[in-house]
C-alpha cells in the first residue's frame, strides 16, 4: 500500500483538500463542490457543478428491492449498519463492472446514502414511506434536512400514514442550519489514512477489491467508538445531563479524578474544531432568539440549547486547563447537529454518508498508484503464545469451564 497521497494534509497551520485551505472551502465554497473537488482531483466550472449535482439528485431515488431490505431491517439497528447493508447490496444488484466505474458508484452511494438513511429512519420509526425526492434546486445539505422532516400522520383513523405520493408542504429548513451542516459535511468529507477508515479503506483498496466492498470496509470501522467522526453520538450523552457549567465543573472533575475517558478530545489540536465551535455558538444565539420571539415555543428546550453551548465551552476549558487536551471536531459537531434537532442516533451515520467522498478519493488514488508499486505489504504481529506443545487426548483435557454456546435471538 502506497504512503504517498496528494488528497489531504493535515498539519499545525490548517487542512488542506487538494492543496485548498479548510478554512476558504467551508467559508466560500459548498459540499458538492468540495465532493467533486476530492473526487476528481479538481475543482468543478459552473457547468461541470451543474452536471455534477444533477447527477446526485438523480440518485436519490431507491430502488424497490432495496426500499423491501429497509423495511426489513428493524428500529433497533444501528444507522451505520443500514448504510453498510445498503452498500453491500447495491454491489449485488449494480456491481462495479469496468474501468473508471467507480465514479458512477460514487455519486449512487452519495447521492442516495441520505434517502436510505431517512427512509430507513421514518419507516422503522413510524411505518411511513417517505418520497425521496426533493427540489431540485435544493443543495445535499438542505435535501438532508428536509428529508429528515418528513412523514405525515393519519389523525381521522390514528393510523401512520403510509404513502410514497403525498407532497407534504414543507417549512424550509432554516438557513443556519443548512449553512452549518453543509459546513460539517465539508470537515467530515477527508481527513487523510490516519483515520482508521481511510486505511481500512485504502487496504482494501490495495488488493483490488471492488469499490463497494472498500467501502463497506470503511463504514465497518468507522462503526467503530476511536474513528474520526464517531464520538459525537457520545458526547451528547455525556452533556446533555448536565444542566450549568457549575454541574458540569463537578461531573468532569469527578471522571478526570476517576481516570475515566472524556470523550470528544485528543492530545493534537483540531484544526477543524474552531470552524464547527463557531456555528455552534451561532445556532445557540439563533434558537435561543428564534424560541423566545415564537408564541409557539419550538421542538427544543430552549434554556438548555441555550446553556448547553456554556456547558461544552466550560467542559473544553476544564479539559484543556487540567488535562491539556483538546477538543476534536466531533465536541462541537454533537453541538451544531443537537441545535440543529438532528436526532442523536443519526449522528455518526451522517458524518459516515461525507466520508464516503473522501473514501472514493482514496480508492481511485490508491488503485493509481498500485499499478506501479509492488503489492500490499501487510504488518505483521510478534507472536507472544505458548511454546510448541504436544497434542493430548480428548480424555486427557481439562474441562474448560467458562466456555459457552452463544444463544441466538433469530
Amino acid at each position: 500500500m502506497s504512503n504517498e497521497s496528494k488528497i489531504c494534509l493535515v498539519n499545525d497551520n490548517s487542512i488542506y483538500y487538494r492543496g485548498y485551505d479548510i478554512k476558504d472551502l467551508t467559508a466560500i465554497s459548498s459540499f458538492e463542490e468540495v465532493s467533486f473537488l476530492l473526487i476528481y482531483g479538481e475543482l468543478p466550472n459552473k457547468r461541470d457543478l451543474m452536471e455534477y449535482r444533477s447527477e446526485l439528485q438523480h440518485y436519490r431515488y431507491i430502488p424497490e428491492s432495496l426500499k423491501q431490505v429497509l423495511e426489513r431491517i428493524p428500529v433497533y439497528a444501528h444507522p451505520i449498519d443500514v448504510l453498510k447493508t445498503a452498500c453491500s447490496f447495491y454491489s449485488t444488484i449494480s456491481p462495479e463492472s469496468k474501468q473508471n466505474d467507480i465514479y458512477r458508484i460514487a455519486k449512487r452511494l452519495i447521492g442516495s446514502f441520505p434517502s436510505i438513511l431517512f427512509y430507513w429512519y421514518h419507516y422503522s420509526s413510524n411505518g411511513i414511506r417517505i418520497n425521496t425526492q426533493t427540489n431540485v434546486n435544493d443543495s445535499f445539505a438542505r435535501h438532508l434536512l428536509k428529508l429528515l422532516k418528513r412523514g405525515v400522520y393519519n389523525n381521522n383513523n390514528n393510523n401512520k400514514s403510509i404513502t410514497e405520493q403525498h407532497k407534504e408542504e414543507e417549512e424550509e429548513p432554516i438557513l443556519e442550519y443548512v449553512k452549518a451542516l453543509d459546513v460539517s459535511l465539508i470537515l467530515y468529507a477527508e481527513h487523510g489514512v490516519e483515520t482508521a477508515s481511510t486505511f481500512s479503506c485504502r487496504l482494501s483498496a490495495s488488493t483490488g477489491s471492488d469499490a463497494y466492498s472498500c467501502i463497506g470496509s470503511a463504514i465497518g470501522t468507522m462503526k467503530g467508538k476511536l474513528d474520526d467522526g464517531s464520538s459525537s453520538e457520545a458526547v451528547i450523552y455525556l452533556l446533555q445531563p448536565m444542566r450549568s457549567p457549575q454541574e458540569a465543573d463537578k461531573k468532569i472533575m469527578k471522571m478526570i479524578n476517576n481516570n475515566q475517558r472524556v470523550i470528544g478530545f485528543s492530545d493534537d489540536f483540531d484544526q477543524r474544531t474552531p470552524i464547527i465551535k463557531e456555528w455552534s455558538k451561532q445556532l445557540s444565539m439563533i434558537n435561543f432568539h428564534h424560541n423566545n420571539q415564537s408564541s409557539s415555543g419550538g421542538n427544543v428546550d430552549d434554556d438548555h440549547i441555550h446553556s448547553l453551548q456554556s456547558i461544552s465551552e466550560r467542559v473544553e476549558e476544564i479539559m484543556f486547563d487540567v488535562c491539556k487536551l483538546n477538543a476534536n471536531v466531533d465536541f462541537y459537531n454533537a453541538t451544531v447537529f443537537h441545535q440543529s434537532n438532528i436526532p442523536t442516533l443519526l449522528f455518526s451515520a451522517i458524518s459516515v454518508i461525507a466520508r464516503t467522498t473522501g473514501w472514493v478519493a482514496n480508492i481511485i488514488e490508491q488503485r493509481t498508484q498500485s499499478k506501479n508499486s509492488l503489492p500490499c505489504q501487510l504488518p505483521s504481529l510478534i507472536y507472544t503464545g505458548s511454546d510448541p506443545i504436544p497434542f493430548p487426548p480428548i480424555n486427557e483435557r481439562v474441562y474448560f469451564h467458562n466456555f459457552k454456546l452463544p444463544t441466538s435471538n433469530l
